[in-house]
């Protein structure tokens, strides 16, 4: 999260200098994007603001040249959002829509809304459409409070709920970037072991396809999250109470950004992801699980198999692309071939199981690799 503004003295022979706040360009808008939702911050040192990039053009609705802060979100659906300063002395309130990193006003194009006054106005709301960016303008003459609500403008991840879950039979790698500030707990307890009641995540399910190793990772400190994986009778899980936890070592219940298991064919699972923090990337290697003992190209060989510093690629077809990945789902070499032929160096890697993901003429195929 971000934390609030602060303001930084600097002694200049005799005299206090203030520094201006740190969203007095439009470049650092704060985004509030980040949360947390509503966004409150005190003492804003509006008369230190100064007037630079902040002019808006006249032509794009609503013409602004005093000195501002910016704030800035871009919706992830429609909804309504609204900004006010408390202590208001001469205080403006204007929201704008613009691209994703604008650095000047004249980027900026007036929301003509209702409750969006090019003018004097402490308050100021609108209703947002989804996937544009929108940029607050806000000035006042004393240092004054701000709260912004955002979190009409977020909508919560698709699979927020267990009903929703992300099926991921068919992904042997599976990466996305997750928004959880409007995540909920809705559905997410009940189990006897392990349960998750009061956190606030969202789920992902699988059914294993042979015996192996399933594994899950997030980019975020291990203090700021949580996975863990359950068992489940079907892919039809509608609570936390229709999942069981899987008890094994490397399947912690507790925080961690790392979580495995040792799946069995014919199962089905859920994965549970959890953070306090808005964003998260998730990375799920299910390689080891899914269908790997079919999903084989004719012909192709690599050996020495574990390999110490190379390993050698033949095919009977052309070889369109190599990649190797770590177990957490991470690309750790990506290759164009177009031979039949190829040796990899592996010396840079560390010692450790790998994916090897080769493409040939339309099809792919997942081998696991070992580096000595």
């Amino acid at each position: 999260m971000l934390a609030a503004l602060f303001v930084t003295t600097i002694t200049l022979a005799t005299e206090d200098v203030m520094a201006p706040p740190e969203n007095d360009l439009i470049e650092n808008a704060i985004n509030l994007n980040f949360g947390p939702s509503p966004y409150e911050e005190s003492n804003v040192n509006f008369p230190e603001a100064t007037t630079t990039n902040d002019q808006t053009f006249p032509g794009n609705g609503c013409s602004l040249t005093q000195a501002a802060v910016w704030y800035k979100f871009t919706a992830t659906k429609a909804g309504n959002v609204a900004a006010g300063i408390l202590n208001p002395n001469g205080a403006v309130v204007v929201f704008f829509s613009g691209p994703t990193n604008a650095t000047n006003g004249q980027n900026l194009i007036f929301v003509d809304q209702n409750n969006n006054i090019c003018g004097n106005s402490p308050l100021g709301n609108i209703d947002t459409t989804e996937g544009v960016t929108y940029y607050i303008y806000m000035r006042n003459v004393v240092s004054s409070d701000v709260t912004i609500n955002v979190s009409g403008a977020f909508k919560a991840p698709d699979n927020d709920l267990i009903t929703n879950a992300t099926n991921l039979n068919g992904e042997t790698i599976f990466f996305e970037v997750v928004h959880f500030l409007n995540a909920t707990n809705t559905d997410d307890g009940g189990q006897i072991d392990c349960p998750t009641n009061e956190l606030i995540g969202i789920w992902y399910k699988f059914t294993a396809d042979i015996d192996g190793e399933a594994i899950v990772g997030s980019n975020l400190p291990i203090q700021n999250s949580a996975l863990v994986f359950y068992a489940a009778a079907d892919e039809n899980a509608t609570t936390g109470a229709d999942v069981t936890y899987v008890d094994q070592v490397t399947n912690a219940c507790g925080i961690g950004n790392f979580a495995s298991i040792n799946a069995v064919a014919g199962t089905t699972y859920y994965i549970f992801a959890v953070t306090d923090l808005p964003y998260s990337e998730i990375t799920i290697n299910l390689s080891g699980v899914l269908g790997i003992a079919e999903n084989q190209l004719d012909g192709f060989e690599y050996y020495p198999n574990p390999a110490t510093n190379e390993i050698h690629l033949s095919a009977k077809r052309i070889l369109d692309e190599v990649a190797i990945y770590n177990l957490t789902g991470q690309k750790v070499y990506s290759e164009k071939v177009n031979a039949i032929r190829k040796s990899i160096d592996l010396s840079s890697l560390a010692a450790g199981l790998y994916v090897l993901n080769v493409s040939s003429e339309g099809k792919n195929a997942n081998y696991k690799i070992i580096k000595k």
